[in-house]
Order: structure tokens, then C-alpha cells, then sequence
């Protein structure tokens, strides 16, 4: 598939590489559009995180760097500033590279060549979600632009208080406003200005009883919270229905609520793709074949979904969405496969349009090729690589 599009400026650039890249994530793969009820299941469990996160590392760096661009270390030409920042995650990079390679954004382009989407396009909403960043609603731009205009503010306040030998009611109140009362940052635990000079993948102990600290403080009721706070180990868990069988007693009510709805949720979802393969390849995939013959004696109760309860709690307001999972919930409680096919088909046709949707062009896909994603595993593993960096910086044994 070819894309393309006119952009006015780089802003307008990255919104579109950002959908484009939300579309080659691992575990995106969405052929039936129920990614909004997956993402909003990930982002109760595991807030902050991405797909495309690679290390913890990087919610430290991302914030370094945007701090010293704030204080005005980069300068105050915005295009200049934002241009330094990508330059300056380069560098780092290729320090972190020489050590190792597990994990490091830019590591299949570096040295010849830099990201189109970088560590701090990657890790802002993070940063912004665990309170590293205080300002939940500015963007990196609009970030830049204010710690501009208050360098600016505080200059010109410095200017208009020279007069120290005037009577105090004839001056400026120092104390009243003060432009350098603005911090946009919670780092002072951590940050230092030699940290760049021992740059490594890994967190230090300080950083990773840091990001623990903020997560917990920050994202309390998720499941995140819970996993770090109690320190589970997480090695043994291959998917997040084992983690979450694990975990289930322990959590509080409405995380066992979550918990049952997103695995129920999962049994729906993991049918529907399985009829999509056999569809895709005319009845002919051995794995679909397999599994629906594993699974077809239990679809009155994987497809048992308490929707609605799904919709509520997750303020689901996608009524297309809703409609085509009500549906294809009553065809499979019915076992009136026809009509989930029948679902199935017209639902990805209209998402894509006949000419995009695969299951419209059959004869290009192969029959032993298992298209659509498997079983939802809502981040876990994104978030598993985070907690295993912040047990691994405080010496905990994960295993």
C-alpha cells in the first residue's frame, strides 16, 4: 500500500508518521477495528506504555534533554532548539550502541543514518502520564514555545527590577510572579549535568527508585503500579492471561473486574480471528483449522461477553464498533457461523474499502500465512521489558 500526503510543516509531518507508525506496531495488526477497546483495556493495565518502547532508559533521557532544552540550553530559535534535541538523541544513540544494542532505538540505522520517529516522540506520553513531565496537556512544541516565552518574561523582569536604590513601592515586586517559580519538571532525584558522560541502556539504582516511585504515584489503580510495587516477577508469564491468573486474588475489586471483562473479552476477539483465517484462506489454513477445531466446542462460552459492562467502564462511544461486536457476539452464541463470516467480511470492507480489505482479494495471501493478530496480550509485554529494566537498577531478581 502506497501513502501520500501534503504537509505545511513538521508538526503536520509527525501526526501523520505517528498514525503510520501506529499501524507497523507489533500486536497493531487490526483487520476487524477493535483496536479502541484493546488500547483502552492496555492503557487502565498498562498506562504510559507503547508498543515501540523499547528500554525503561529512555523516560529518563527523553525528560534530560527536553529539561535542558527548557532551561535554555539548546538556545531560543524553536526550529533550532527541536533540531538540536533530534541531534542530541543521536548522540546518544550512538554512546548507547557501544555498549549494547539490545533495546536501543536507531540501532539498524545507526551510524549511517537517524529514526523518523524518535525516543522523544516515542516516550513523551509516558513521561507526561508517570508526572516526569507536570503538564499532562502540552505538547513537546508547545513545551518549547512557553519555557521561550518565560526566558523572555524573566529577562525582561530582571531588567525592570535594575532600579535596587528606588523606594520598594517605586520597583517591581521581585517576589510577585516569579518567572523562575515555573518547573516543569520532577527530576531533581536524578538529573545531573554529567549524565551523559557514563550513558548506558541500563538505569542506575537512583533512576530506576525513581521511575518505580513516579509509576506508583502516578498510575496507583493500574496494574503496572500493583506488579512494581509488589515486585512479581514476570519471566514466568508469557502472555497476560497467565499473569493475570496469577495476580488475580490479590488485586482490588475493580482490577478483578477489568481482569475477568479483558479476558473474556480476548476469548471473543481470538474467535473472530480464527473465522477471519479460515475465510482469508478458503478453509484451508492448517493453524485456523486447528484451533477453531480446539476451540468450537467452547464458543458458548468464550463469546459470553458482557459488552455493555465493556462499553461503561471503558466509556466506549464507537457505535459502529459496538454494533459490529453485538452482532458478531449473538452469531456466535446462536452458532450461526454463515452470519459471523458474514459479519466479518462486510465489517473489514468497511473499514478498508473493497479494494483494501483482504479478505476482498483472497487469492493474494497465502493459505499457510495467519493474518490479524492472535491473542491480545493488551502491552504486557511492552510493559514487561519496563519493570524488568527498574528490577534489574534496583537489584531485584526477576525470575
Amino acid at each position: 500500500m502506497q501513502l501520500g500526503w501534503i504537509d505545511f510543516s513538521k508538526e503536520d509531518r509527525e501526526k501523520v508518521l505517528d498514525v503510520i507508525h501506529l499501524l507497523q506496531e507489533p500486536g497493531a495488526v487490526d483487520e476487524l477495528g477493535i483496536g479502541i477497546i484493546r488500547d483502552a483495556f492496555a492503557n487502565v493495565f498498562f498506562p504510559g506504555t507503547s508498543t515501540v518502547q523499547t528500554r525503561a532508559k529512555y523516560f529518563l533521557i527523553v525528560p534530560y534533554l527536553l529539561k535542558e532544552a527548557g532551561d535554555g540550553k539548546f538556545g531560543s530559535d524553536l526550529n533550532k532548539v527541536i533540531k538540536t534535541i533530534d541531534n542530541e538523541e543521536m548522540k546518544c544513540g550512538l554512546k548507547l550502541i557501544e555498549g549494547v544494542k539490545d533495546g536501543v532505538i536507531g540501532q539498524n540505522n545507526l551510524p549511517h543514518s537517524w529514526v523518523a520517529r524518535t525516543p522523544s516522540n516515542i516516550y513523551w506520553n509516558g513521561v507526561k502520564t508517570y508526572g516526569i513531565f507536570k503538564d499532562n496537556e502540552l505538547s513537546i512544541k508547545d513545551y518549547l514555545k512557553e519555557t521561550i516565552v518565560l526566558k523572555k518574561l524573566k529577562k525582561n523582569k530582571e531588567l525592570g527590577n535594575r532600579a535596587d536604590g528606588a523606594e520598594e513601592n517605586e520597583r517591581d515586586d521581585k517576589d510577585a510572579g516569579d518567572i523562575s517559580f515555573f518547573d516543569f519538571w520532577e527530576l531533581s532525584d536524578v538529573y545531573s549535568e554529567d549524565w551523559r558522560d557514563e550513558l548506558v541502556i541500563d538505569l542506575s539504582q537512583e533512576e530506576a527508585v525513581f521511575l518505580e516511585r513516579q509509576i506508583i504515584k502516578s498510575q496507583s489503580g493500574s496494574l503496572m503500579a500493583y506488579l512494581i510495587k509488589n515486585h512479581i516477577p514476570l519471566k514466568q508469564f508469557m502472555d497476560f492471561e497467565s499473569l493475570s491468573n496469577y495476580v488475580y486474588e490479590d488485586v482490588s475489586e475493580s482490577m478483578k473486574e477489568l481482569i475477568r471483562l479483558a479476558n473474556a473479552f480476548n476469548g471473543l476477539v481470538y474467535l473472530a480471528r480464527i473465522r477471519y483465517n479460515l475465510i482469508l484462506s478458503d478453509g484451508n489454513n492448517k493453524d485456523a483449522v486447528d484451533e477453531w477445531e480446539f476451540y468450537s466446542g467452547d464458543i458458548s462460552k468464550m463469546a459470553d461477553v458482557d459488552l455493555a459492562r465493556i462499553y461503561e467502564l471503558l466509556r466506549i462511544r464507537n457505535v459502529p464498533t459496538k454494533k459490529f461486536l453485538n452482532e458478531l457476539k449473538a452469531a456466535f452464541l446462536a452458532k450461526d457461523f454463515d452470519l459471523v463470516d458474514e459479519l466479518i467480511i462486510k465489517r473489514e470492507i468497511k473499514l478498508k474499502s473493497a479494494s483494501r480489505a483482504k479478505l476482498a482479494r483472497k487469492a493474494e495471501y497465502s493459505d499457510s500465512e495467519w493474518i490479524g493478530g492472535g491473542w491480545l496480550d493488551y502491552r504486557f509485554n511492552s510493559a514487561k521489558r519496563i519493570i524488568a529494566d527498574i528490577y534489574q537498577g534496583e537489584g531485584i531478581e526477576d525470575v
